[in-house]
């Protein structure tokens, strides 16, 4: 099994530590982050709309992180990460479509995409106002957190493992030095928001997590680059 990627997506992060919580092996294949990596004939052949994670298994090829989590549920459903009964999974999956309907989407577009590519200063104002609405998502999601493990059930689960890497991507940016103009309140995030900080730090504990943590960030940060 194979995962196109580039390190530091947040959608690719999400199949990775999938891959690791259910033991499934899978081969890296890095595509360039750029117009000539996702939109090279190769590529779009895989995926038309020239975005990662691309899953290929065999002669099946699967783009789309939710879908590629339901796929590796199938099949692979030991340990399962939508529930092991109605509820849990109708639950799990209200989780995923709240985040990525409402709030992902905006992170991505606001935030993360802007200051990731250097144009913070040109989008001052769209980023302000996509920080003072991603403290409103933030308060949802500490008031569910609280007084539990996880967003769904007594184990970790794809709402978790949706969720978790964009939230992660999102207080990377807010630390950014060109974002010491931008009043965002975000950090220190513990400070703020204890019952996600906790949660963070078990996801960060899970078995496998420091295999999928992007090799871009250690490299930036000047930290020893793990075997992937």
């Amino acid at each position: 099994m194979k995962v196109y990627m580039f390190s530091g997506s947040g959608f690719v992060w999400r199949v990775q530590l999938a891959c690791v919580l259910k033991g499934v092996p899978y081969d890296q294949a890095r595509v360039e982050a750029s117009e000539r990596g996702l939109k090279s004939p190769q590529f779009l052949a895989l995926n038309s709309r020239g975005r990662v994670p691309v899953l290929r298994d065999g002669g099946f090829v699967l783009s789309e992180s939710s879908a590629i989590l339901a796929y590796l549920e199938r099949k692979h459903p030991e340990p399962p990460l939508f529930g092991r009964s109605a509820q849990e999974t109708g639950l799990i999956w209200k989780a995923i479509l709240d985040f990525d309907l409402y709030v992902s989407c905006h992170w991505v577009s606001d935030i993360l995409r802007p200051v990731l590519t250097g144009q913070a200063e040109a989008h001052a104002d769209r980023i302000k106002e996509g920080f003072r609405e991603a403290a409103d998502e933030l308060a949802k999601l500490e008031a569910q957190i609280a007084g539990r493990d996880w967003f769904v059930g007594g184990t970790v689960s794809a709402a978790d493992i949706t969720i978790y890497p964009l939230l992660e991507g999102l207080l990377r940016a807010a630390g950014k030095p060109d974002m010491e103009h931008i009043d965002h309140g975000l950090l220190p995030f513990g400070d703020r928001h204890p019952n996600l900080e906790a949660w963070m730090n078990r996801i960060r504990a899970l078995p496998g997590y420091d295999e999928t943590y992007p090799a871009y960030w250690r490299e930036m940060d000047g930290a020893p680059v793990a075997a992937q």
